[in-house]
């Protein structure tokens, strides 16, 4: 549920051959069906270079490779200490003002954009006044820096790819700690781990879960989701005239038995239209949203709970108890430096934290000219509006902890959208729809899209 809920802020790559010539408003639908479903690529290649350094190095056949990635090695540690040695303080990165012990958060809260349940305003607003990298610095949290310059990400990115450590959701792992029966035997699972624990997890179900052939085996199964969804789809509008006001909960249904097929291997029946609100599927995902937003109650909020049980974090451990009862959780980007590293000329030490600010980056003319205009033609071959850089966009995360329900989610996307473009027009007449925050983005208003069959 953790794929299905989780937001994708941007159209592309494949999607983009399904909406060329769409209406305005089924390219609505397309971006909200986007930001629904929701949390990269493999870095297994390294290329050395050795420009910087002044010279080339040819290396004679017959020397092992464990001389040459000694060499290699050398090479960049000394270019490395060279960049740092060059780089402006820490001290001197940009940032909000910083005050004894509360840090920079009475700069945030007080800020004219600030708004708990739209957290990417006040982030917009900082980024436009401080720039590219923004030192924040909040009791409870470490250090961090936020980065929108897509080379900075890349940076980031690969200086962690080794041993990806981001933040947890030390709430969510306090209470799996804490369980009376000891289910998870002190482990926190995939979600809330780092290091050694988590690549043990995450090593069992890599292939499965990632391999494009594997998913794609379901693909006639989650097809036939589509189409009994599209039935629905049908029915409700000759019902209302459009889609009702709880359209959302039905594409939440229409997931979760898409979900059902891979993890599960059968179907939920969450389509059907006698299924009743207390049957399993429908307990379960009214849970994963309260669940969502309880954790971003406890994680994007000073943490009290851990001083004290606050009423979120007794309310997120009944909840988590809940789900258990049905079916064992995961949930679904931040890295934690392992070592001293410039990032927009600035020296970023050892154990802060470097976040690359997506949704920020993807609203950037400078990176996406049109930004605010849905042009999946963008995302063609040829780069009609320009290059695009690999780190400019990154709804999955990159590298060995990208989201490990990709494969699922851009099937379930794909197939969905087809379907619905071929089957219907696509209307919708009322105000825009924004963002609000419920640790992931979610729509903040109603769905009342209205499907109308193509003759």
């Amino acid at each position: 549920m953790g794929v299905v809920l989780s937001a994708l802020l941007r159209g592309g790559g494949v999607v983009s051959h399904f909406l060329l010539s769409r209406s305005n408003s089924e390219l609505l639908l397309s971006k909200m069906i986007l930001r629904l479903l929701s949390e990269g690529m493999a870095l297994g290649t390294c290329v050395v270079r050795c420009g910087r350094l002044g010279h080339s190095v040819l290396l004679p056949r017959y020397i092992s490779s464990g001389a040459v990635k000694q060499q290699v090695n050398t090479a960049a540690a000394v270019e490395g200490s060279l960049e740092l040695a060059a780089a402006r303080p820490t001290h001197e990165i940009p940032g909000p003002r910083v005050y004894p012990i509360v840090g920079t958060l009475p700069e945030m809260m007080f800020n004219k954009s600030f708004d708990a349940r739209a957290l990417h305003k006040i982030w917009a607003d900082i980024v436009k006044q401080y720039g590219p990298i923004v030192k924040i610095q909040q009791p409870g949290i470490d250090n961090l820096v936020a980065l929108t310059n897509p080379d900075d990400c890349q940076t980031l990115m690969r200086a962690t790819m080794d041993n990806p450590m981001r933040i947890a959701f030390l709430s969510l792992k306090k209470i799996r700690m804490e369980t009376v029966d000891d289910y998870f035997e002190k482990k926190g699972g995939i979600l809330v781990e780092n290091g050694d624990e988590w690549w043990r997890v995450r090593s069992r179900v890599q292939k499965p879960m990632m391999r494009a052939k594997n998913v794609t085996s379901y693909l006639a199964s989650m097809d036939e989701v589509v189409l009994n969804f599209m039935d629905r789809i049908a029915a409700m509008q000759e019902e209302f005239g459009e889609m009702p006001s709880n359209f959302q909960f039905e594409l939440y249904k229409w997931a979760l038995e898409s979900v059902g097929l891979v993890a599960l291997n059968r179907r939920l029946g969450c389509l059907e239209p006698s299924i009743q609100k207390d049957s399993e599927p429908m307990r379960l995902i009214t849970i994963v949203n309260e669940i969502f937003d309880l954790l971003n109650d406890t994680e994007m909020n000073f943490p009290y709970w851990k001083i004290f049980p606050t009423p979120s974090f007794r309310k997120l451990k009944k909840r988590h108890q809940d789900f258990l009862e049905l079916y064992p959780l995961t949930l679904g980007t931040a890295r934690t430096l392992e070592r001293d590293l410039v990032l927009g000329g600035y020296v970023v030490p050892k154990g802060w934290m470097g976040t690359t600010l997506n949704m920020l980056m993807g609203w950037d003319e400078a990176l996406f000219p049109r930004a605010k205009e849905f042009i999946p033609e963008r995302w063609l071959r040829h780069k009609p509006l320009g290059p695009i850089h690999p780190y400019a966009s990154l709804p999955f995360g990159t590298g060995t902890r990208m989201c490990i329900g990709r494969r699922i989610a851009e099937q379930e996307m794909y197939t969905f959208l087809a379907r619905v473009m071929h089957r219907f027009n696509v209307d919708y007449k009322y105000e825009d729809i924004d963002l609000v925050s419920k640790l992931v983005y979610m729509p903040s208003k109603p769905l009342k899209f209205s499907f109308t069959e193509r003759k």
